[in-house]
This record gives C-alpha cells, structure tokens and sequence, in this order.
C-alpha cells in the first residue's frame, strides 16, 4: 500500500513550507491522494518527487507555467509520438546551457576578483595619499569586474 502523508511530513521531506505545497495545489501541479475522516488532505510519495522537481527547474529559472506542462507530461501516458521525451529533452537541453553560460560566468567572475585580490595585496599597507595614480582604487570599486 502507498504511503500518505499529512502536509506536514510532505514539507518535512521536500524542504518547503505548507504555503508552497498550497501553492502548487492551486496550480494544479500536485493534488492529494485523498482525505482523511476529518477532512485532512493525504499526499503520496510521489508528491515529494513532484515538488523537488519543481524546485529544481526554478532554480533553473523555468517559469512556473512552464514547469506545470513539464510535470504534467510526466504524468502523460500519451508517448506515443514522444512527445515526454522530446519535451524533456529540450529543457534539460535548455538547461544545460544556462548552467553552463552561468558558470562561465562565475568562472570569470572568480578569476578576476583572485586578480584583483592579488594586485590589490599591497594596497592596505600603501602609503600614498591618492590611488589614481595606480589605477587600484577604480577596480577596488568595481570588484574587478568591469572591463577597464
């Protein structure tokens, strides 16, 4: 038999509040499996899974509309023309490359502020009354980041 879970636990094991999990109800992204004597609302494991998920491709920055045609063609049994695993494909694809753009970014990012650190090492303990002269001070101000 499969297990139910009161919101509760469901939070508990997904990492969200009952606010979110009401949320995607209303979304109609998750819904319970069925209802307790008193009217409580039981979710499945699957809810978990399904929430996760969720969390995962906004992480990824997929808006939410999005994620709702994602979840429910994984919940299609409708494949025969592969509609689940072209789709899926694209927006792991999709994905991959904002990661990918992102950490170049970040790559980037990390270099020049190392660099700067690096040239900057001497700055505390320099005696000059102006850094104009030496440029430090703008890149000081900008992280390194800005191309000079």
């Amino acid at each position: 038999m499969e297990e139910r879970m009161l919101i509760g636990e469901v939070c508990r094991q997904a990492g969200c509040t009952a606010r979110t999990v009401r949320h995607y109800e209303a979304e109609r992204i998750i819904c319970p499996i069925a209802l307790t004597p008193s009217g409580r609302k039981l979710y499945s494991q699957d809810t978990v899974s399904i929430i996760r998920t969720v969390q995962l491709l906004k992480r990824l920055g997929h808006p939410l509309k999005d994620i709702r045609k994602i979840i429910n063609l994984t919940k299609s049994l409708d494949t025969r023309q592969r509609r689940l695993t072209k789709s899926l494909r694209n927006v792991l694809s999709k994905s991959l490359s904002d990661i990918d753009s992102i950490l170049e970014l970040l790559s980037s990012s990390r270099r020049r502020i190392a660099d700067l650190l690096e040239k900057t090492e001497k700055c505390e303990s320099c005696k000059a009354a102006d850094c104009k002269e030496c440029g430090r001070l703008k890149a000081l101000r900008t992280l390194g980041l800005l191309e000079e």
